[in-house]
């Protein structure tokens, strides 16, 4: 599975300016919480924040909401993807 850091990590946006391809996400992101799997990925993400904050205190709580918060947005890049790729692309809904 390939890591996605930013959003110019993405094929599709790559070799668009900085305006259009967050225009673009924006597009595909929108509809995103249709889908389980991201609101799997916010409580997974919730999860490990809870889970910082049992376990580690402060410094925990923020390693792991940062953990939760980097696999939520690998998630949410997954399902734009595969649902709304042709959004990223440029094309009309």
């Amino acid at each position: 599975m390939k890591i996605y850091w930013t959003l110019k990590s993405i094929t599709e946006l790559k070799d668009l300016s900085f305006r259009e391809r967050g225009r673009r996400w924006r597009s595909a992101y929108k509809s995103v919480f249709r889908h389980w799997q991201t609101w799997g990925g916010l409580v997974l993400c919730g999860a490990f924040g809870g889970a910082g904050a049992y376990f580690g205190g402060i410094a925990g709580t923020a390693i792991f909401s940062g953990l939760g918060g980097f696999i939520y947005g690998q998630i949410v890049i997954h399902v734009v993807l595969k649902y709304y790729r042709h959004r990223l692309q440029g094309e009309a809904n």
